[in-house]
């Protein structure tokens, strides 16, 4: 997408996150989850995308440990899918966790078992980026709600 700015990650994002959180409900639709992520992603290095001064999506990133860091949270307002505001904020994930010297990459997203049409396409969305499906576990969210682990090795 022309004319989007990436910026450099930053902490203490959460309220302006929170904005594009609230714009794909069929994601973060439970607002005791919303909120939760909102707090979390005050104390993560957070890239973020604008358009004309708005900003559209963002990725908060854990660093786990020397080898390894984590796609902690990630959205693009629903307004902006499909134009590749996702694709290029990864890659400056990705490219800052190169130089760190970061091995691996992981993210976690609804198990396929809940065969659920939005989370498929986020399935997709992370396998057309080289992560690969590494394990469902059944109740890593709470009964019911199945947890994919993603990983990918940069």
């Amino acid at each position: 997408m022309k004319n989007v700015e990436l910026r450099d990650p930053a902490k203490g994002l959460g309220k302006e996150c929170e904005t594009v959180l609230r714009t794909v409900p069929d994601w973060f639709g439970r607002e005791d989850v919303l909120l939760t992520y909102v707090g979390q992603i005050d104390e993560l290095d957070t890239y973020t995308a604008w358009f004309k001064g708005q900003l559209i999506g963002f990725f908060s990133v854990n660093c786990h440990n020397e080898h390894s860091a984590e796609l902690h949270v990630l959205a693009v307002s629903m307004d902006y899918h499909r134009q590749g505001v996702g694709s290029a904020l990864y890659s400056a994930v990705e490219s800052d966790l190169k130089a760190k010297a970061i091995k691996f990459v992981q993210v976690k997203t609804l198990g396929v078992s809940m065969n659920d049409l939005n989370y498929e396409k986020t399935r997709q969305f992370y396998m057309a980026l080289g992560f690969y499906p590494l394990e469902e576990i059944p109740d890593f969210w709470g009964k019911g709600t199945p947890c994919l682990l993603m990983v990918k090795r940069i």
